[in-house]
């Protein structure tokens, strides 16, 4: 795994203010991330800090679901503060609840995102999807984590990313649908999300599910076992689907996990990405496995039982 080698060192200079606005000078920086709390400071003369705060900009975010409520009133500027932090993608606009996350936790966000948008793309083989700005939302209380929401702005795409405060955010799952890609099959889709979480931090524990020291697989096997009615029918298929209760959505994320390790294992990530832009229907399984869906499955659940 290839770390970005600068986590709050010196970068690039921090995007020009806007007309009208001052840029942030050096001491609003240090406010931000203060010598106390562990965060390198830029020194004078040297260039800016990766992120800084700026002035809350008026949204006007895209309709798309349920939560369109809670955004909007996530990027009132009486909830939230407003971060950009520097990418060779664009930018980030970083939309954080008040008084939820310090400094020092705000820098490692900072750091996570910034690694995510630098390894995903390495990792996967995929050129990023997104390569303009694009918005973060992080609050306390609120929906689960997702990938392919409105940004702040019309046009704009972005993440919301609950459990960081706790260190459990799954910051890499959600940037690798934004980055790489999601495709018509969900399991197929959440599975190599799951598998690149996994690979940028292996071991730990991630809302809503992964537990630290996760292991896919023995979980795959449990449920092969319990067999709850339907769930595997749609391993590694197309299709999109609403689930019964979370046990049943947790259980579906663990079983397309193990399914998709065991395809890398097979054939690899560009074959599996192959497979993924397809949808995952039986004519790609046969022509870029050479075998069939069925026969593949079969395999998988032989491996996992044993």
């Amino acid at each position: 795994m290839k770390i970005w080698p600068c986590v709050f060192a010196l970068l690039l200079p921090a995007a020009a203010a806007r007309a009208g606005e001052r840029r942030p000078a050096l001491q609003d920086l240090r406010r931000l991330a203060p010598q106390q709390a562990g965060i390198p400071l830029a020194a004078p003369g040297q260039p800016a800090l990766p992120y800084h705060r700026i002035a809350q900009e008026a949204a006007n975010p895209d309709s798309y679901d349920e939560n369109d409520a809670f955004r909007r009133k996530l990027l009132d500027a009486r909830n939230s503060d407003e971060y950009f932090v520097d990418t060779d993608l664009g930018g980030i606009l970083l939309v954080v609840e008040k008084n939820y996350l310090n400094a020092r936790q705000i820098a490692q966000l900072v750091s996570d995102l910034r690694q995510a948008v630098y390894d995903i793309p390495r990792l996967t083989g995929r050129p990023p999807l997104v390569r303009k700005r694009f918005t973060v939302y992080v609050y306390d209380d609120g929906p689960i984590s997702e990938a392919g929401v409105p940004g702040a702005q019309p046009g704009e795409t972005g993440i919301m990313l609950a459990w960081v405060k706790e260190g459990r955010s799954p910051i890499f799952h959600e940037m690798t649908h934004l980055l790489a890609g999601y495709g018509a099959s969900q399991s197929l889709a959440e599975g190599i999300a799951c598998a690149v979480q996994g690979r940028l931090r292996p071991g730990q524990a991630s809302a809503p599910f992964m537990v630290a020291g996760a292991n896919p697989d023995k979980e795959a096997k449990r449920i092969i076992a319990e067999d709850p009615p339907g769930l595997l029918e749609g391993l590694g298929e197309p299709g999109h689907y609403n689930f019964s209760s979370q046990h049943i959505r947790v259980d579906f994320y663990w079983a397309s996990w193990s399914f998709v390790e065991f395809l890398l294992r097979k054939g690899g990530m560009a074959k599996l990405w192959t497979l993924i832009d397809s949808g995952g229907t039986p004519q790609a399984y046969r022509k870029i496995y050479g075998t069939s869906y069925d026969a593949l499955f079969a395999d998988w659940k032989r491996k996992v039982e044993r």
